[in-house]
């Protein structure tokens, strides 16, 4: 691995951006692989996996390339290994700006100390120590790309005061928050105090992704238009909205918040990123499916379609089932009926349009489902992935085997093949995921007029793997075509 490291980066090639980082001993700096810098002799250089590892051995971020700032590590990557993978997410999401490790490990159902080994094996740092991290790198991205006050911003990352947030900034960084400010000059952010860039790597298009979307919006909950999407959202201690426009000028989405408790950014931010697909490395997707006389009809310009995820598992679980043998067009009234049933409205303060927060699991099921036109089997399965989802016995997350989900999610009376795999791919982020039943796909595969045995469908699939779900958007865009 370490001759293509170093291929890369004598190339500088910006492909491999986020995929490793390197450190130069003699100046105790890290870059990214297509940093600007003159290149440095191999024999300087050590090579690292993750941002983490970097400044674990004390080395600071390249003021020309800022490998800190220009590139994110949110996708969770580690192979192979379900639970730390979930960790991450969790404590990307700012999990333990409310909560302690402690808690975090008998969330996963560990000990603290296995947690730590799990960590310390597959990432070579302790949780404590990446949390502190990700605090820290999240609290610089907010000094550079938004108007948030210094204050403002050590309480948003997560730092129970200035204090400790001056002193662990200076320790990493070798400057003061306010140093950092004042550097910047506030650079690309405007007079929206709840404005955030998420940086992405190009080729990026909005349009297709809303266009998607627009048809699936719940009325009232959220709000599509052909520059934009917003919705409203609630985390464990706050309310609020969210609005996202492309700007690609500057190779990323500006991100709009506003919520009662600013400690709801670090997981808003993370969540967009995931819901828009901005940390998939599409290189090799792209060749392997370029060479696909069926799939490569339905790139665009030569890119796979990025995935759009859901922002909220649970609501698309409810969407997903309303979806069943029925057209979006009707899926989605009846998703926005549930949520004007439930009246659980914004209030004050909120865009025109963002009326209604959607109902938690437990919620929905203190939810008469009655006179919606929703059938009496529906309402039923509803109530049952509700109550299956808030006992735990279903989890909604990317991190577990697909073959785990199918089976606890198949196992509900009115769950098929079709909604496990378009509630994995979709609503949780699986990318194998592979809806072979779907109407849309058996129609991008008939050909003069036969459509192919769902046997057919599956063995064309397995040469697909381990990218079906986007294999499942080229197809729908040829289809469509």
């Amino acid at each position: 691995m370490n001759d293509i490291f170093r291929t890369a980066r004598i190339q500088k090639d910006k492909n491999f951006d986020g995929t490793f980082f390197f450190g130069v001993k003699t100046t105790g700096i890290f870059c990214r692989p297509s940093c600007p810098s003159p290149v440095a002799k191999e024999e300087n250089v050590l090579y690292f996996d993750t941002i983490f590892e970097a400044l674990e051995q004390n080395f600071r971020p390249c003021l020309r390339c800022r490998p800190d700032i220009e590139v994110d590590y949110c996708s969770g990557s580690v192979d192979g290994e379900f639970l730390v993978n979930s960790a991450l997410d969790m404590i990307y999401d700012g999990y333990l700006n409310y909560n302690s490790i402690r808690d975090l490990a008998k969330e996963l159902l560990l000990s603290d100390r296995h947690l730590r080994k799990l960590f310390v094996d597959h990432l070579g740092v302790p949780p404590v120590k990446i949390a502190r991290y990700h605090k820290a790198l999240f609290a610089k991205k907010l000094l550079i790309y938004s108007d948030e006050s210094v204050t403002d911003i050590a309480f948003s990352a997560g730092f129970g005061s200035t204090r400790q947030f001056n002193e662990v900034f200076r320790e990493i960084f070798g400057k003061t928050p306010s140093m950092t400010r004042r550097e910047s000059k506030n650079e690309n952010c405007d007079a929206d105090k709840t404005t955030l860039l998420l940086k992405y790597k190009p080729p990026f298009d909005l349009g297709p992704i809303l266009a998607f979307l627009k048809p699936r919006a719940i009325k009232g909950v959220e709000l599509v238009t052909d520059s934009s999407y917003a919705r409203t959202f609630r985390t464990q201690n706050t309310t609020g909205f969210l609005k996202v426009q492309n700007r690609p000028d500057e190779s990323a989405l500006r991100l709009t918040i506003g919520a009662g408790d600013i400690r709801c950014f670090m997981e808003i931010y993370s969540k967009v990123r995931r819901m828009f697909d901005l940390d998939t490395d599409f290189r090799h997707i792209n060749r392997k499916f370029a060479a696909d006389n069926i799939l490569s009809r339905g790139m665009i310009d030569g890119q796979v379609p990025r995935l759009p995820v859901a922002f909220d598992p649970f609501e698309f679980v409810v969407r997903a089932v309303l979806g069943q043998q029925v057209t979006v067009k009707a899926a989605t009234t009846l998703a926005g009926r549930i949520a004007r049933k439930a009246e659980l409205k914004t209030g004050a303060g909120f865009p025109s349009g963002l009326d209604y927060f959607f109902p938690d699991p437990s919620e929905l099921l203190a939810l008469d489902l009655d006179g919606l036109g929703i059938t009496r089997i529906r309402q039923e399965t509803i109530r049952n992935a509700a109550q299956n989802i808030l006992d735990k016995r279903v989890q909604l997350t990317a991190h577990q085997t697909f073959e785990k989900f199918h089976r606890d999610f198949s196992a509900l009376k009115g769950i098929g093949d079709w909604t496990v795999n378009y509630v994995a791919m979709r609503g949780l982020g699986m990318i194998d995921s592979f809806p072979a039943t779907d109407l849309g796909l058996i129609k991008a595969l008939t050909r003069d007029g036969t459509a192919p045995t769902r046997k057919q469908i599956m063995a064309m699939a397995d040469q697909w793997r381990p990218y079906r779900s986007y294999a499942t958007l080229c197809l729908w865009n040829s289809g469509a075509q």
